[in-house]
Formats: structure tokens, C-alpha cells, sequence
């Protein structure tokens, strides 16, 4: 099962190391941005066709985005 909270802390890592909003996002990948902070906060998860998007935007496995969570600098 993929946890929502995981994936959110994931998006929210890939975004904040490229320094971009959450808007910037969210017209890279023609949701809006109460999608990508809902997606953020573990509300709900992106469809399959905007896990694609992340994973080519932020070039990293699908893997990298859904299942394991990322070191977080800090």
C-alpha cells in the first residue's frame, strides 16, 4: 500500500531542493496548487498519470517518490 504521508513528505523534499512553490509546481504539471498542498500534507495522492510528471520532472525513480522516503537535509 502506499502511504499518502510519505509520498507528501517526498513531493514537498523534490520541490523545496529545486526552490520552487508549490504554484510553480502545480502549472509544471497542470494540477492546481491546492492539489500539489493537499498531495503535500498527505491528504490524497497525485494519479498515476501526475506520479509520471513528478518522476520525469524531478528526475528520479517512481520508487524515489512512492516508497521510500528521501534523507531530509537539514
Amino acid at each position: 500500500m502506499i502511504d499518502s504521508d510519505i509520498v507528501g513528505r517526498n513531493i514537498a523534499y523534490f520541490r523545496r531542493s529545486r526552490q520552487l512553490t508549490q504554484q510553480t509546481l502545480a502549472v509544471e504539471l497542470n494540477v492546481t496548487h491546492q492539489a500539489v498542498s493537499k498531495w503535500e500534507r498527505g491528504e490524497s495522492l497525485p494519479d498515476l498519470e501526475s506520479l509520471y510528471h513528478l518522476s520525469n520532472f524531478f528526475c528520479v525513480a517512481l520508487d524515489d517518490i512512492v516508497k521510500r522516503e528521501v534523507e531530509m537535509e537539514e
